[in-house]
């Protein structure tokens, strides 16, 4: 097959409008286009023929488009072992799985009713936060996979569960909830003191008992979260927000019990442990639980070495990981599987789909005696003879789908503070608990030092920094765009330069079928023929032309066992009276300039295909350009391709870079100010130059593994997000700097009052949440007051 060319369709541009299944909105290549893909044109008209629209009343602004992979075809033999262990511990069986897709209410909807339609199923547990699936099922009745493959109808894919450990959220939520009932308790037992109760009244020693007992509480099993973490990171010579918190709980609850002690309630801030502890939990939990809900979005899909058969020197084929293959080595690979090392073609010919290590849509065919690259599909419809030519641990394949841990975020523009914050902190404490000592003894000396701390403690980086985060990440949420990692925004304002991958990211990630009014004009039979001939090529041609069939419910692939394929040159269907061609000019058919469509010779259709640019890329680029971004364009496809899209995006052709291998990528990222460089791009083979780059971002699709090592990703049909994501960045970055410019204020009056001794544990208790407080909607004001807009 080949793909041919024509003048674009577009013509004037369409406004944006929103797609009538997800809600993103985008820009049409056509006026009349009321979805962003194929996709979520498929799941729309499944779901109305189904009657099952109130899924358009509970669902969410915006969720994520379906694109492609509810077209593939996934038989799940891993879920099938897992659900036959489930199945062999009783009646009742019970399975935990990952849930890619979800993102509102209505989606949880749309699985109950599906769940609820099938037969022995006991429950089913939908966590949008989280990402997960959990299922009860009756043993042998409820049947686990149809289920799967029923919801994946809808846009939803199962994977196997995640394996991490407990969620950094889970584990603050139950603190935060405990330190909320301490610091109640304690501010119980306390504020009769406050309000006037005399020392020697009936129960005022217990209650100073009990306010110190929910204090320790507090301290041993919530404070406890925040030392440890000061402690791991004082170790690493990392200045964490948490070092100064705990140092203000440690010194505050020390030196309360030296007041009891010596029966001096100005030294007592027992109150001031349980309610700071439990502010910086509320803090805390606003900070993580934000950011991993939008990492469980898409699932942690695991990619490991596929199987294949190696060829035994008896000839024959013995079963093994692709891991265990060695050099020189003879194995066979079967269809739609992907070549695990470079290796040598033993077979006639093979077509390799490129997409996924070069970026190219096209198919590549490779002779007897060629190279197959690491990390290319096989797109015959039969396995292949190939020759080992390198060890998996060397390969392109095993490279791009390691699974490296992110490594420790630091904001390095926070950690400068606190170790600022903590020298001047202790610098005037110090000198202050000495001045005072020296003129007044040890107990005016311990106050002073210990209101120093005290009044001084950072709730504007421990309650209002997470706060404006929340604030950031709600608002680019409603926009499509997710952030998966805290550090992400002190590095997006080193950014300078914005390179991005072509295809999937500035173009579509496959080919258009820029005529199809012209599949309206045929036949029942012609249509089930069409169907037939793309029902098992995986050549992009056929996928296209699939996935639109699909789309407009006309897939009907009925008698499709005559199929034969010449790779190189299209599918044959022999019928009964009719053969039936999908593919090049002069072999399908002598007249015409794409893909053509035949019978007995007569071309039916010349269907006609391009790489079109996603509807905004000319817009956003021109916008990030303007705005100071160097913009440059890294692309496997070939140079004559991608040099065509840099000029339609007005980029000069030293900004445009083709033929480039995945490790090409990385290394120019490499080689030109990596430290300044963020990179956008859709597929595996971009991973490495994530790796190289400074922070990195993909569009919401398929490939787990792809936001599973970006900084953030982004819905839609285009690039939007991208600038959405640097103008809120932007602004966040203004209200930090409004928050530091208070916090100093305020540490100055704080301190100020500390030094003359005029601070006890009243005012102290006044001043910590009326900093909190003003720190709050100083944030709201920057941030806030723009959300609705």
């Amino acid at each position: 097959m080949q793909v041919g060319r024509q003048e674009s369709p577009r013509g004037k541009a369409c406004q944006e409008v929103a797609c009538e299944h997800c809600g993103t909105r985008f820009q049409p290549v056509q006026a009349e286009e009321k979805f962003c893909c194929s996709g979520c044109e498929y799941v729309y008209r499944i779901i109305h023929d189904e009657s099952l629209e109130r899924f358009y009343e509970l669902r969410g602004e915006v969720s994520r488009p379906v694109g492609s992979s509810v077209f593939e075809n996934n038989d799940y033999p891993w879920l099938a072992a897992l659900v036959e262990v489930a199945e062999s511990k009783g009646k009742l069986a019970q399975l935990s799985l990952a849930l890619e897709g979800i993102s509102c209410v209505g989606c949880v909807w749309l699985i109950d009713r599906v769940f609820a339609e099938a037969k022995g199923g006991v429950s089913c547990r939908v966590n949008v936060q989280y990402g997960t699936l959990d299922l009860e099922w009756e043993s042998g009745v409820f049947d686990v996979l149809g289920f799967a493959g029923r919801i994946k109808q809808f846009g939803y894919r199962v994977c196997p569960a995640r394996e991490t450990s407990e969620s950094e959220s889970r584990k603050v939520v139950w603190k935060l909830g405990l330190s909320g009932a301490f610091a109640l308790n304690g501010m119980l037992y306390t504020l009769p003191g406050y309000l006037g109760m005399e020392a020697d009244f009936l129960v005022a020693s217990h209650f100073n008992w009990l306010s110190a007992f929910f204090a320790s509480l507090s301290l041993v099993f919530c404070g406890s979260y925040f030392i440890a973490k000061a402690a791991k990171a004082a170790a690493q010579g990392i200045a964490h927000l948490d070092l100064p918190i705990s140092i203000g709980i440690v010194f505050a609850y020390l030196v309360s019990w030296y007041g009891i002690w010596k029966g001096d309630d100005h030294l007592v801030y027992f109150d001031f442990v349980s309610t700071f502890v439990f502010l910086m939990l509320v803090g805390r939990w606003l900070q993580v639980v934000a950011i991993e809900r939008n990492r469980n979005r898409l699932a942690d899909i695991q990619l490991s070495a596929p199987e294949v058969e190696i060829e035994s020197s008896t000839g024959g084929r013995i079963k093994t990981r692709a891991d265990q293959i060695k050099e020189g080595e003879v194995y066979w690979l079967a269809s739609g599987q992907r070549v695990p090392v470079r290796s040598a073609l033993l077979s006639e010919r093979a077509s390799l789909g490129m997409d996924w290590i070069s970026g190219e849509s096209e198919s590549r065919i490779v002779e007897i005696g060629g190279e197959a690259p690491s990390g290319a599909e096989l797109e015959n419809q039969f396995s292949v003879r190939l020759e080992a030519q390198e060890e998996w641990g060397d390969s392109l394949l095993s490279k791009l789908s390691s699974r490296g841990t992110r490594a420790q975020e630091r904001d390095l523009v926070a950690q400068k503070w606190i170790f600022r914050y903590l020298v001047m902190a202790f610098a005037i404490a110090v000198m202050g608990g000495a001045s005072w000592l020296a003129v007044d003894g040890l107990s005016a000396g311990l106050k002073v030092f210990i209101s120093v701390l005290v009044v001084s403690c950072p709730c504007a980086l421990g309650i209002a920094w997470p706060f404006g985060d929340e604030i950031a990440l709600a608002r680019l949420k409603q926009q499509g765009v997710f952030v998966t990692t805290h550090s992400l925004w002190n590095r997006l304002t080193r950014i300078r330069r914005i390179v991005f991958d072509k295809t999937g990211t500035l173009t579509r990630s496959s080919l258009a079928l820029v005529n199809p009014e012209c599949l309206e004009r045929l036949s029942a039979e012609e249509l089930s023929a069409l169907s037939a001939l793309c029902s098992k090529s995986r050549h992009p041609v056929s996928s296209t032309i699939r996935e639109c069939l699909m789309a407009k419910g006309r897939y009907r692939p009925q008698g499709a066992d005559g199929l034969q394929e010449i790779v190189g040159k299209g599918v044959a269907l022999q019928g009964r009276e009719s053969v039936w061609r999908l593919g090049k000019l002069g072999w399908a058919g002598t007249e015409g300039s794409g893909t053509l469509f035949s019978r007995n010779g007569r071309v039916l259709v010349d269907l006609r295909f391009e790489d079109l640019p996603l509807p905004d890329s000319s817009r956003e680029v021109a916008g990030l350009r303007e705005a100071g971004f160097e913009v440059v364009i890294l692309s496997g496809d070939r140079e004559e391709k991608a040099q065509g899209v840099g000029q339609a995006l007005g980029l000069e052709a030293r900004a445009v870079f083709g033929n480039l291998l995945p490790e090409e990528k990385a290394r120019w990222i490499e080689a030109r100010e990596p430290e300044r460089t963020l990179m956008i791009g859709d597929g595996a083979n971009d991973t490495l130059a994530f790796r190289s780059a400074l922070c990195c971002g993909a569009p919401a699709n398929e490939q787990g593994i792809v936001a599973e090592k970006a900084d953030f990703h982004y819905l839609g049909n285009g690039i939007g997000g991208i600038r959405r994501l640097l103008a809120i960045g932007k602004q966040r970055r203004r209200a930090v700097q409004w928050l530091m410019a208070f916090a100093l204020a305020y540490n100055l009056f704080a301190v100020g009052l500390s030094l003359v001794g005029w601070v006890t544990p009243l005012i102290a208790a006044v001043l910590m949440p009326a900093s909190s407080v003003v720190s709050l909607a100083i944030v709201w004001a920057v941030l806030g007051s723009r959300a609705a807009k």
